[in-house]
C-alpha cells in the first residue's frame, strides 16, 4: 500500500486552495503592534485576511508565489520587517477513481496525494486492469499517463503526478500480456507496452538466472487465432557476460535474433543440465569423497593419493568404475591401492565420469532386539558367534513374570527364505489346480452341451483353492522354534542357537488360556486348568462338530512347535492351541446320482431289446 504521508514538507510548487491554512510570522518591526503571528485560512473566495493588511488573493498560486505576494503587500506598509510563511494545515481534495479498479468511486484524499495514493485508496487495479496505461484526466484533458511498472520495477516516480481537486484517475482494461517462466529472476505474467522484444521481456523479469540455458529458449504462440506454434530461439548472442541485453541485431538475412513478443505468448527458458560434465568421482572409505574436476591428462594417482586413505581403508583392492560416454556401458577395472602407491601397478589415465570406489576393512556391527520380560530390554550388539543364552545373560536374565517356554524368536533370513518357498509352493499348487480344472472342464464338455449346470469337480477345486489360501494365511513367517525352560538348561544344547543380525526376541508373560479352534461348536479361549485333558477342553468348547476329523487333531504348543502323536494322553499347557481340522468327504449329488442310474437303466434296456431281437430272428 501507499498511504499518503501527512507530515511531509510542502514544496514551493504546492498550489494553494480553499481550506488550506497559512502560518505567517512577522517580527523585527519598529511598530510593536505588527510583531505578531497569524494563522489564517484560505477562504472560499481564494483570499486570506491579515489584520491591518487586508485581504490578499492566494488561491491558485504556488506556495512560493504566495510568499512573494505577502512580502510585497507588507513592504507597502512597513519599511523594515522580517517574515516567515509556512503551511499550518492542509486541505483535502476530492478525486474520482474509475475503470478497472476494485472499489471505484469518489475519494477524499490529502492535497499532497499523487496518482499512486488515489490508486491505493481504491484498493488497486483488478486482475483485468492495466498497470501500464493509468491516466490522469483534468477538466476533460489528459494530464499524465502513468506506467506503474516504472515505479514498481525501477522506483521511478517521475510520472506520478500530484492530483488536484476534481481530477479523475482512469484505469483501462489490461493490454497485451505475455508470460515468462523458467530460470529468470521474476517469472510472471507481464503486460506489454508498445513493441516489446524478447530481451525487453527478460529484462522485465529481472534477467536470466545463472542456471538458464542460453542455447534453448522456446516461444509458445497462438498464431492468427488458428493454431498453436512453437519457436526456438538461441539466447547466446542476445546477452553479454553481465546478463545485460545487447542491441537488436540480425544473425542472418532470414530474420532477427531478438524476436518481437506478441499478445498471449509464453516464453519458457530451459535450465542447464544438473549433471556435472567435467567431473570424476571418489567414493568409499576416503577422507574427502565426492566429485572432482576432470583435467586433460589426469591419471588415477592424481585423484587417489595416500593422504586420502583412512585407517580402515582396504588397500588390497579397489575399483575403477568407467561409464562409456556413448553407449553408457559400465566397465569395472579392479586395482590395488597399495601397489598403485608403491609404483608396482600401472597408473591408468582417467576419463570423464570415472568413479573410484575404495572399500573398508571394518564389518558392520550386528544387533538384535530383545523385548518383553527381561530385566534390561533393548538393542544388543552381537559378538562373533554369540548365542541366545549369552544375550539373555547380558540382559540380566528373566523377570519373575517371564514365561520362557513361550519365547518368540523371529529371524529375517528365515522369513525371507520362507516367503520365497511359500511363493514357490503357492505357484506350484495353483498351477496344478488350474491344470486339473482345465482337464475337468474339457472332460465335461458334453455334459455342458446337454445343459447340465452342476459341476462337483469344479466346486471341489474351488474349495481346494480357498483351503490353500486359508492354510497360507495361518503361516507365521520367520519364527524359529526354540525349547527354553531356563538359561542354565539352555546352555550347551541344540536350542542355544547362534543369533544373527536383525533377530527379534520376545519373552512373554505366562499365558492363562488354551485356545480351541477349528471344527468345534464354540471356538474360544478357555482358562487353563491343571490336569484337564484334551477331551475335556473339547467338551468345554461344545464338542467337535459332525464334520470334525478327530483323527487329525493336533496341538500347537506355546513354543511354536506342533504335537500330533498321542495327544489325547499328553498334558495341555497354558498358551497351547488345539486345532480340530474339518473332514472333507466326497458326496454324490442326488440329481447327478439319478441321472447316472437312469443312464445305466437305459443302457440295460437297450441291451435287453437287442438280445430279444436276436432271439426272435
Amino acid at each position: 500500500g501507499f498511504p499518503p504521508v501527512m507530515d511531509m514538507p510542502v514544496g514551493p510548487d504546492y498550489v494553494l486552495g480553499p481550506d488550506d491554512t497559512l502560518a505567517i510570522h512577522i517580527w523585527n518591526v519598529p511598530d510593536p503592534k505588527f510583531n505578531q503571528s497569524y494563522i489564517t485560512p484560505v477562504e472560499r473566495d481564494g483570499t486570506i485576511f491579515i489584520p491591518q493588511v487586508g485581504s490578499i488573493p492566494v488561491a491558485g498560486s504556488t506556495f512560493s508565489q504566495a510568499s512573494r505576494v505577502l512580502k510585497a503587500r507588507l513592504g507597502r506598509l512597513l519599511k523594515r520587517f522580517d517574515m516567515h510563511v509556512s503551511m499550518a494545515r492542509l486541505r483535502t481534495i476530492k478525486v474520482y477513481v474509475v475503470g478497472e479498479v476494485i472499489r471505484p468511486g469518489a475519494y477524499e484524499i490529502s492535497s499532497l496525494a499523487t496518482a499512486s495514493h488515489a490508486l491505493y485508496a481504491a484498493c488497486g487495479p483488478t486482475k483485468s486492469g492495466s498497470l501500464r496505461h493509468i491516466r490522469v484526466v483534468r477538466d476533460g484533458k489528459l494530464v499524465s499517463e502513468l506506467d506503474f511498472y516504472r515505479f514498481l520495477l525501477l522506483g521511478d516516480r517521475s510520472q506520478d503526478v500530484r492530483l488536484q481537486s476534481g481530477d479523475t484517475l482512469l484505469v483501462p482494461p489490461i493490454g497485451p500480456v505475455a508470460a515468462i517462466g523458467g530460470p529468470v529472476k521474476r517469472p510472471a505474467i507481464y503486460e506489454l507496452k508498445n513493441q516489446t522484444s524478447l530481451t525487453q521481456l527478460v529484462k522485465l523479469a529481472g534477467g536470466l538466472a545463472p542456471t538458464a540455458d542460453r542455447r534453448r529458449c522456446q516461444i509458445f504462440r497462438v498464431e492468427a487465432g488458428i493454431q498453436r506454434v512453437i519457436r526456438d530461439v538461441n539466447l547466446m548472442g542476445l546477452f553479454d557476460k553481465t546478463n545485460s541485453p545487447k542491441r537488436n541485431k540480425r544473425a542472418n538475412k532470414s530474420g532477427p535474433i531478438d524476436p518481437p513478443i506478441q499478445d498471449g505468448d509464453f516464453i519458457r527458458i530451459a535450465s542447464v543440465p544438473t549433471q556435472i560434465e567435467n567431473a570424476v568421482f571418489l567414493a568409499g572409505a576416503v577422507r574427502n569423497p565426492g566429485p572432482y574436476e576432470f583435467r586433460p591428462g589426469m591419471r588415477l594417482k592424481d585423484l587417489l593419493t595416500p593422504e586420502q586413505m583412512l585407517i580402515d581403508s582396504y588397500l588390497d583392492r579397489a575399483e575403477l568404475v568407467r561409464t562409456h560416454p556413448v553407449s553408457y556401458e559400465v566397465t569395472v577395472i579392479p586395482f590395488s591401492p597399495s601397489a598403485l602407491f608403491s609404483g608396482t601397478e600401472d597408473n591408468p589415465p582417467l576419463r570423464r565420469l570415472d568413479r573410484v570406489l575404495v572399500g573398508t576393512q571394518l564389518k558392520l556391527s550386528r544387533t538384535v532386539n530383545l523385548v518383553g520380560e527381561v530385566k534390561r530390554s533393548g538393542t544388543y550388539t552381537l559378538q562373533h558367534g554369540e548365542r541366545l543364552s549369552s544375550v539373555l545373560k547380558r540382559a540380566g536374565g528373566f523377570t519373575p513374570n517371564a514365561f520362557p517356554p513361550g519365547i518368540v524368536l523371529v529371524r529375517e533370513s528365515v522369513k525371507r527364505k520362507q516367503q520365497l518357498e511359500l511363493q514357490r509352493f503357492l505357484a506350484t499348487e495353483r498351477q496344478q489346480l488350474a491344470a486339473e480344472s482345465a482337464a475337468v472342464a474339457a472332460g465335461r464338455a458334453e455334459v455342458v452341451a446337454q445343459g447340465a449346470a452342476f459341476n462337483p469337480e469344479q466346486q471341489v477345486l474351488a474349495l481346494r483353492l480357498s483351503q490353500l489360501d486359508a492354510v497360507v494365511s495361518r503361516v507365521e513367517l520367520g519364527r524359529v522354534v526354540v525349547q527354553l525352560e531356563s538359561i542354565a538348561k539352555l546352555e550347551g544344547t541344540e536350542d542355544d542357537v547362534r543369533l544373527e543380525g536383525g533377530d527379534h526376541i520376545t519373552i512373554p508373560q505366562p499365558p492363562q488360556t488354551v485356545s480351541v479352534i477349528g471344527a468345534v461348536k464354540t471356538p474360544s479361549n478357555l482358562v487353563h486348568r491343571t490336569g484337564l485333558s484334551l477331551e475335556g477342553y473339547l467338551q468345554h468348547a461344545g464338542g467337535p462338530t459332525k464334520d470334525a476329523d478327530r483323527d487329525e487333531t493336533y496341538v500347537v504348543r506355546a513354543s511354536g512347535s506342533t504335537d500330533s502323536a498321542y495327544i489325547g494322553l499328553k498334558d495341555i499347557g497354558p498358551g497351547d492351541t488345539i486345532v480340530v481340522p474339518t473332514k472333507i468327504e466326497a458326496k454324490t449329488p442326488q440329481l447327478l446320482l439319478w441321472q447316472s442310474i437312469a443312464s445305466i437303466v437305459g443302457s440295460l434296456a437297450l441291451t435287453a431289446a437287442g438280445i430279444s431281437v436276436i432271439a426272435t430272428n
